[in-house]
């Protein structure tokens, strides 16, 4: 494509872009606006409500003397008042706070992961076109992969070696190496036992300058359309895709050939997720289904199907105790257990759709909206947290994925529309877990 029709089309794509950001903002004061509404209408029937109540009890207490009717009302209005409060309590505080901003890519973030290998490791998967590894506690960009000619869609570590999976709309899978090295002096800036905590935005004009990968290990292309999913399967021999042409496929990436070819769906699948510890995966779709194959007998491959959601299914992932969450655009996050499939063990419903989610080892998802959202609950249905959410630290578009970081303080990696990666700081009390 000529040079002068090329910087046209980024032009206009950066007016889109500017006017996005604009009716976002207009449509944000807007329901800031409502709710201000709302509120003021909900104290006006309350205030009404009150009198009414006021004047039955007045209706029904003829004979009553003066004390013994405030003496009721104190009761009465004491009683409910203390429901309220007691409603908002936390039985225990969830502290999150934000204290890492990654910038360096050029376009929206579709995916993060974190490496098992190595703690400070994690990877970002971009439509620019390019993968990202960034040293979590200097918060610098160790090294940016271009072997993609499309969108990275989805990027995984395997489990044993320093080797990335990532998946692109160019229809590939590539497998390469990221043994890079990490700064030793790099700190994080952390204030514990702080309400405010310094944020430390990192850039590509860090000292620290990224090492650039261009040729992977392994491609393989079996795939007729983009490719959108991909994970590690527990035995870090195999990996497993899933495409927009309604297929997975498991792939041995000792000879780079595909193992076999799994169908079933009836749209394009979205998502795709392995088991850390047994050889079963979970296809998600827009069919509004998510799939389960097992793999532990080779001769018998049993499939499982989910069947729940109203609308296209964005993730569905294992947990540690044998069951399965699956997240939806239908705005429901669900529970299941992995023996029995035949209702959800909970669900949560919420206000946005809901993107790829993603559960620690202690139980806990962390749950991505396209409201700009980030929600924390257990895999029983209760609620822990919702991460902070203003106009100088979060995410200013769709919320993408999210991840867990395993480290001395556990926390949550999430990714969005706005080119950014944040770091959440997430503590986390034990009596607050299933795990």
């Amino acid at each position: 494509m000529p040079r002068r029709v090329r910087n046209r089309l980024h032009n206009l794509f950066e007016q889109i872009e500017d006017e996005f950001t604009e009716m976002y903002n207009e449509n944000d004061e807007m329901r800031k606006t409502i709710s201000a509404l709302n509120e003021k209408l909900q104290s006006l029937d309350q205030s009404h409500a009150d009198k009414n109540e006021i004047a039955n009890i007045k209706g029904k207490s003829s004979g009553i003397s003066s004390s013994q009717l405030s003496q009721r009302l104190k009761t009465t209005y004491k009683t409910g008042t203390s429901k309220l409060v007691s409603s908002f309590k936390p039985s225990a505080t969830v502290v999150c706070k934000a204290v890492q901003e990654f910038q360096g890519h050029k376009d929206g973030v579709w995916d993060v992961a974190s490496s098992q290998v190595n703690i400070n490791v994690v990877g970002s998967a971009s439509a620019d076109q390019t993968a990202k590894l960034w040293n979590v506690p200097g918060g610098d960009c160790i090294m940016t992969y271009h072997g993609h000619s499309g969108s990275v869609n989805c990027i995984r570590f395997h489990p044993e070696k320093q080797v990335a999976l990532t998946v692109s709309g160019d229809t590939t899978a590539q497998v390469w190496s990221y043994n890079c090295p990490l700064s030793q002096n790099s700190t994080l800036v952390h204030k514990k036992n702080s309400i405010h905590c310094h944020i430390k935005k990192t850039t590509l004009t860090d000292t620290h300058i990224p090492h650039d990968q261009h040729n992977p290990l392994i491609c393989v292309t079996c795939h007729s359309s983009p490719v959108v999913g991909c994970d590690w399967l527990m035995d870090g021999q195999h990996f497993v895709t899933a495409s927009w042409d309604r297929t997975s496929c498991l792939i041995d990436s000792s000879t780079s050939q595909t193992v076999q070819s799994l169908s079933g769906h009836d749209l394009p699948l979205t998502f795709v997720s392995a088991h850390s510890k047994q050889k079963l995966i979970v296809t998600s779709s827009k069919d509004a289904t998510f799939r389960i194959c097992d793999f532990r007998v080779p001769s018998v491959n049993t499939v499982i199907v989910g069947q729940g959601h109203t609308q296209s299914v964005s993730s569905a992932v294992f947990t540690a105790d044998e069951k399965i969450v699956s997240s939806s655009d239908d705005r429901c996050v669900k529970v299941w257990d992995l023996k029995s499939m035949r209702s959800p063990l909970a669900s949560i419903r919420f206000d946005s759709p809901v993107n790829r989610i993603a559960v620690s080892r202690r139980g806990v998802i962390v749950i991505p909206h396209d409201n700009r959202q980030i929600r924390l609950y257990d895999t029983n249905g209760v609620r822990l947290a919702r991460l902070p959410r203003n106009d100088r630290f979060s995410h200013r578009r769709v919320v993408t994925a999210a991840t867990w970081v395993d480290g001395a303080t556990p926390s949550v990696l999430s990714c969005g529309w706005d080119k950014l990666l944040i770091n959440w700081s997430v503590e986390i009390p034990n009596s607050l877990t299933t795990q």
